[in-house]
């Protein structure tokens, strides 16, 4: 079993290429963080947990929605990151996880992946995505490869704690707030915003969307706007999207 959150869908990329090699069914957990609901599952294969790192960690819906679910059968589970650049010391948090809910673990690997943090203007032009895409290809095949051999992981040295230790209790509580999206006269009412949101946070309302409170800030629905009409206030303007379909 192959349990995934996704925002700009590199993490999504990661699971279903590991599902081709391994032939275990793979979920996208955003069918329950929609609604707040649990999940339980039941695996004779090792499950394998797929997520990008924010700020040094698994987003925290993610590792709510582990905490809060069953699973059942296999006692073994394998941990990928993707990242854009580290995963700082996402691994020693996943071990703790991991521990709490009586797993062994068969390893953590990190993936970089392109820079998905449109909301911030972090994000890169499209050719040096297609670079970063391109060069991920081995590592995601090698990680596909032992984890259908069932074979460990070989652990990853650990990077600088200040991000996941400092930065990531500031970014939760300054960052997340949907406040400044919005939406420019390019918006033409699709509705794709609100279909990828994983947290279901966005709402259509007279044909254009409105945010609630419950943002991670996963960038799904600016990345994923097909008209580019998402903005979240000075920092996105100008600056290019990432989503990867």
């Amino acid at each position: 079993m192959i349990l995934y959150f996704s925002g700009t869908g590199n993490s999504r990329h990661v699971a279903k290429e590991i599902a081709s090699a391994t032939g275990d069914e793979v979920e996208d957990i955003a069918t329950h963080l929609r609604d707040g609901s649990a999940g339980a599952y039941r695996s004779e294969r090792p499950y394998v947990f797929v997520g990008p790192v924010y700020a040094g960690r698994y987003p925290r819906v993610m590792t709510d929605f582990v905490s809060r679910s069953r699973f059942e059968g296999s006692r073994q589970a394998y941990f990928i990151a993707t990242c854009a650049e580290t995963p700082w010391i996402t691994a020693k948090y996943v071990k703790k996880l991991a521990q709490a809910k009586g797993f062994e673990t068969m390893g953590f690997r990190s993936i970089r992946m392109p820079q998905g943090y449109c909301s911030n203007g972090l994000t890169r032009p499209a050719e040096e995505n297609e670079a970063v895409l391109k060069a991920a290809e081995p590592k995601v095949a090698e990680v596909a490869r032992l984890i259908a051999e069932d074979r460990r992981l070989r652990d990853e040295p650990l990077g600088k704690s200040y991000m996941s230790t400092i930065m990531n209790p500031l970014m939760y509580a300054t960052m997340m707030s949907p406040r400044k999206f919005r939406v420019t006269e390019a918006c033409v009412g699709c509705g794709a915003c609100a279909s990828r949101c994983p947290l279901g946070n966005i709402r259509m309302v007279d044909g254009r969307p409105v945010w609630g409170d419950r943002c991670t800030q996963c960038c799904a629905c600016i990345g994923g706007c097909p008209e580019g009409a998402i903005e979240y206030g000075k920092k996105s303007v100008g600056k290019p999207r990432y989503y990867l379909a």
